[in-house]
């Protein structure tokens, strides 16, 4: 990413930082392994399909979409999902044409985010796959949505800083905070799978994965139609079992999740624009304003017109 093809390695204690905009990434018909110490790297992708060998690394993009194939599963890559993938996973990119999806990779040299885990306190680090020596061997492999620990804005800050060039203090600063998003991520990954109920843990993952794409679903496109059933078809289950998974990973149902996240939204909007209330309650999915301002103030415990008028104050000062 740093002035195009040039690669600029960046020294900042025990880190070290390598980000290249790599223009022919996707151009390789072999198959492509990026080396193992931390990087990011930026490319555009021709539509096909690649096959791959990965590192430790982060997979998203910054425009459009592609997806990942591996023994595991399929992973609609986005700029608002991403994916870990485990050192010497093999797959393959696929993407679609008349897409020109700009791919991010960010590979994480094994002992330093290890090393990052290990920072964090005795539970969170005990619920991470690690050899006899402190290093972690496996993450669980499942797509992942960037509001996840509010990752998506430091993926897209290092993405940015590596582009025009930031400082090596800077850049490591950024790398840093999102090596600590991602393992804060896949420990409660990793606490979520535990919490289904099911004796082998090659189902359990296999559900949080289901899981998991119904939960990116719903974060996605909360503003549409949505019912029970449409989001189970979404997770290749039946609407009862679906129900029952959702509610043990994520402690509420899937129906609340939607109504959680369009409030979320509402909540933005009323704060940052002027846009009427009758159309922010259709902006999040809602046909009734009388209903969506009931359910807004039962969370908020204010009506959306109050807050609007709140918040349109606080910005003309």
């Amino acid at each position: 990413m740093v002035n195009g093809p040039e690669i600029e390695a960046l020294q900042m204690n025990e880190l070290s930082v390598v980000c290249v905009d790599e223009h022919a990434f996707a151009k390789k018909a072999t198959d492509h392994t990026i080396s193992g110490r931390n990087s990011v790297t930026s490319g555009l992708l021709r539509s096909g399909t690649q096959s791959f060998i990965s590192p430790l690394s982060l997979r998203y993009s910054l425009q459009d979409r592609y997806t990942i194939r591996t023994e595991r599963g399929h992973y609609s890559v986005t700029p608002t999902t991403f994916v870990v993938l485990n050192e010497g996973q093999r797959g393959q990119i696929v993407v679609e044409p008349n897409l020109a999806p700009r791919a991010v990779s960010i590979v994480f040299e094994q002992k330093y985010i290890s090393d990052i885990a290990h920072s964090f306190s005795g539970p969170l680090v005990s619920s991470f796959d690690m050899d006899s020596t402190g290093l972690i061997v496996r993450f669980p492999e499942c797509i992942q949505h960037d509001t996840a620990f509010e990752i998506g804005p430091k993926l897209r800050a290092l993405s940015t800083g590596c582009m025009r060039g930031d400082s090596i203090e800077s850049i490591a600063d950024k790398f840093r905070a999102v090596t600590e998003c991602v393992v804060l991520v896949y420990s409660a990954a990793s606490r979520q799978i535990e919490s289904i109920d099911s004796v082998r843990p090659g189902t359990r993952a296999e559900l949080y994965r289901r899981i998991q794409r119904a939960f990116v679903y719903i974060q996605d496109a909360y503003n549409e139609d949505l019912c029970l059933e449409k989001i189970a078809r979404v997770a290749c289950m039946s609407p009862h079992h679906f129900h029952r998974v959702f509610s043990q990973v994520y402690g509420i149902t899937p129906l609340r999740a939607l109504a959680d996240r369009r409030m979320q939204m509402a909540h933005t909007l009323l704060e940052t624009t002027d846009t009427p209330v009758s159309a922010i309650c259709r902006a999040v999915g809602y046909h009734s304003a009388p209903t969506f301002s009931n359910l807004f103030r039962a969370k908020f415990g204010v009506p959306p017109s109050l807050l609007q008028q709140r918040s349109r104050r606080v910005r003309m000062q």
